[in-house]
């Protein structure tokens, strides 16, 4: 289903950088822009889907890592006879 978007105020120097790509493409200035809307959002969604599962890899690796001393934390330091760490 198409729809249609009007966009206001685009700076000149943009309209005619996508003019310029609109005509070495053999595309209107509408086709164009729709082109370049599409890769824009396409490589912004990618871009999040590989961070998140860039994000969800270093937490299995996390999760997957062995702890080298499984006792808690008040049993490897040392306190002295006022309370007070060593």
């Amino acid at each position: 289903m198409e729809t249609a978007l009007q966009l206001k105020g685009v700076p000149v120097q943009l309209k005619n950088l996508i003019k310029r790509e609109a005509d070495s493409h053999r595309r209107t200035l509408t086709q164009e822009a729709i082109v370049l809307l599409e890769e824009a959002v396409l490589a912004r969604a990618k871009s999040q889907i590989q961070t998140r599962d860039e994000i969800d890899q270093i937490l299995d690796r996390y999760e997957k890592l062995s702890t080298k001393d499984a006792r808690p934390m008040v049993d490897l330091v040392e306190y002295d006879a006022l309370g007070l760490p060593k």
